[in-house]
């Protein structure tokens, strides 16, 4: 089970994730701690930002970084001009 130190040590970086037949690259945008979790080691969030000509469903997707590979299910929460983004909830 990855930790949210590990997560918080790869903020900023780039996942890679396969979909739709398409490899996609996601930044991992922000880390933040939930202090009122049940969850073994704290609960936190992650927000990833992915590309603006894609929209990725709600699902379990496969993330491959420089020092984490894990499958997180992300469901999309909001779009600007930049991109998609989307957040994981563990708690």
């Amino acid at each position: 089970m990855v930790s949210v130190a590990e997560f918080e040590q790869a903020a900023g970086s780039v996942f890679t994730i396969s979909a739709g037949g398409r490899q996609l690259s996601l930044e991992l945008t922000q880390v933040r701690r939930i202090e009122a979790s049940p969850r073994d080691g704290g609960g936190f969030t992650l927000l990833f930002k992915g590309p603006r000509d894609i929209r990725l469903p709600q699902a379990i997707y496969h993330f491959a970084g420089d020092t984490i590979a894990d499958d997180i299910f992300i469901v999309p929460v909001s779009v600007d001009a930049t991109g998609y983004h989307y957040e994981a909830v563990f708690n």
